[in-house]
């Protein structure tokens, strides 16, 4: 029998609101802002086998990303479902929804593994990948498929600490994960000692070695926490129940078909920055490596929205709901100014960070100088779209991404890249363009209001 009680009614002061958020995000900020430092760092470290290498591992991302095209949907689907649960103080509906999510990406994972193992390096270049770095690219993908499973375990238990509004646990888990790829990067990529050097196979062992260490984490915080609102037991995530497999699949479709036009918009335009030359693709790679550290307050505040927002509808408190929402947006904007700063003030320097090619870093500048002019568009999408998603509307952020990916990107990408042939500038510009028009769509559909009223 579900274990239920009314929800308190008491309305939360604006520093209570503020705290609240805060307190939510600010492990995921660190989370987030430690991986990218680290994948910064692993980026350098590749950049010092060459710009063959970059491109190997950028090219290589982008097949990967469809995989979890599945993984997040599940994971937002089970979130709503499981924030709603605990807003009403339903434990029972809140666990299952857990052991659902965690069964479900599961056995995505292991298809999709098998799938990119054996045929991943076709796709690669099928994508236009060039005999100077296929070799690398193919090696390195191998190993990153079977990375899938771990990665797919490590982001359903992150999903469901974030609906219960427990960052803290999955921030340990992550920065373990990252902690051991950059110490194995430093240990392998170059070698050190008896260690011989591994040049981009290191980079696969590590990244592989790293995701197995954050899932045994992950699992372990998981099993070990019992006052969890969201602890499965182990043989229920193996025991598939129809009725909640269904209601995480109808909340996350949008949210698949969301990331499904998202992937292949970023497949497509990865080939068109292709066609710039091996020096703009590694330079849009090493940009796009520094775009993760703009846009991870946006990501940090989402995460707080999906617990925040999600509870608080399940709670029959839309009225807070909305609060929290214009609490979030305030944050963004401030942020902002503050993240903008250095990507003004020494983009030159920042570029140096990662090669001495000149072409290379010139081309880093410009993409940098046009991700400053952008960044709030950025982090306010991604934030509010996270509160939606946490309330269960997945079809907004789904307009929002056709329009915006398939359709400006695509367009403006093609004119500005190929016809008007203005480099990389062309290509983050229309990048910022096509994120600027979604935060439009985002928040006009925030400002609409239906969102407080939708069902999962």
């Amino acid at each position: 029998m579900s274990e239920t009680r009314e929800p308190p009614l008491t309305t939360p002061s604006k520093k209570e609101l503020r705290n609240n958020v805060i307190r939510i995000s600010w492990p995921a900020a660190v989370e987030l802002t430690l991986a990218s430092m680290i994948t910064m760092v692993n980026m350098a470290l590749v950049s010092s086998i060459g710009k063959e290498a970059v491109s190997a591992v950028g090219i290589t991302n982008q097949p990967l990303m469809i995989p979890y095209v599945g993984i997040q949907a599940f994971c937002i689907g089970g979130m709503a479902i499981a924030a709603r649960a605990i807003g009403t103080r339903d434990l029972t509906e809140s666990k299952k929804a857990c052991e659902q999510t965690m069964f479900l990406s599961l056995i995505f994972s292991f298809i999709f593994a098998f799938l990119m193992y054996f045929w991943g390096g076709d796709f690669i270049l099928l994508m236009g990948a060039t005999p100077d770095y296929y070799p690398m690219a193919e090696l390195y993908m191998r190993y990153s498929a079977v990375g899938i499973v771990f990665q797919a375990v490590s982001s359903a238990v992150a999903a469901m600490l974030r609906s219960a509004g427990r960052t803290k646990p999955s921030m340990y888990f992550n920065i373990a994960a990252n902690i051991t790829n950059v110490l194995l990067c430093l240990l392998l990529i170059n070698g050190y000692g008896p260690i011989p050097e591994l040049g981009i196979l290191g980079a696969a062992i590590a990244q592989l070695v790293a995701k197995a260490v954050g899932c045994i984490f992950a699992l372990y915080i998981l099993f070990a926490s019992k006052d969890l609102p969201v602890w499965p037991s182990f043989t229920g995530i193996f025991k598939p129940d129809a009725s909640i497999i269904k209601r995480i699949c109808r909340v996350g479709t949008s949210a698949a078909l969301e990331q499904i036009a998202l992937r292949v918009g970023l497949i497509l335009f990865t080939v068109f920055v292709i066609r710039l030359g091996t020096a703009e693709y590694a330079a849009h790679n090493i940009a796009g490596t520094l775009h993760s550290y703009v846009v991870n307050f946006g990501s940090a505040i989402s995460a707080a929205l999906v617990s925040l927002v999600g509870q608080n509808l399940g709670a029959k408190r839309p009225d807070i709901a909305k609060m929290y929402f214009n609490t979030a947006m305030k944050l963004c904007f401030i942020m902002s100014i503050f993240l903008v700063i250095p990507l003004l003030a020494i983009p030159h320097q920042i570029a140096l960070l990662f090669t001495d090619e000149t072409i290379v870093v010139e081309n880093i500048v410009i993409a940098l100088r046009i991700l400053a002019a952008f960044a709030f568009q950025q982090i306010f999408q991604i934030a509010v779209s996270g509160g939606l998603r946490g309330g269960g509307d997945t079809k907004w952020p789904l307009i929002s991404t056709m329009i915006g990916v398939l359709g400006m990107r695509m367009v403006l990408g093609y004119l500005f890249i190929i016809v008007f042939e203005w480099g990389i500038a062309g290509a983050w510009l229309c990048w910022n363009l096509d994120q600027s028009i979604r935060a439009v769509i985002i928040y006009f559909r925030y400002r609409g209001g239906k969102w407080q009223r939708i069902k999962v």
